[in-house]
């Protein structure tokens, strides 16, 4: 009999143990709440756009991390893309620039240089 009221003691404080250890270590941080979400607008897309956009989380939804790497990939080549239109718009007024100051100032014709020789 002694034998197993050891056996019940030495169980329930193991239970206990296990309990408190379970119950400290276990603790998940909160969720941080879900936002609005936030799609990207009509017409042309900007790469702050792209940046604004947001996901509404769903059960068995997407993955947070390849969604947020594609956002990032997309801005980023979106922003190239604008820089890039950006200094070819620079080069054709460059361009323009020098073709209107080319015909302008075009000196007048030289002379006429004659290569057979002069009469004596």
């Amino acid at each position: 009999m002694v034998l197993a009221v050891e056996i019940v003691i030495v169980a329930a404080v193991v239970f206990a143990v296990a309990a408190l250890a379970v119950g400290r270590f276990d603790r998940l941080a909160p969720a941080p709440p879900d936002s609005a979400s936030v799609g990207l607008p009509d017409g042309a897309v900007a790469a702050g756009d792209v940046t604004r956009t947001r996901f509404a989380m769903a059960l068995r939804g997407y993955r947070m991390s390849e969604v947020d790497a594609v956002l990032l990939r997309l801005a980023e080549e979106l922003a190239w893309r604008d820089d890039e239109l950006a200094r070819r718009d620079d080069e054709l007024v460059r361009l323009a620039s020098f073709a209107r100051i080319g015909t302008e100032e075009r000196p007048a014709e030289p002379p006429a240089v004659r290569l057979d020789k002069p009469d004596r």
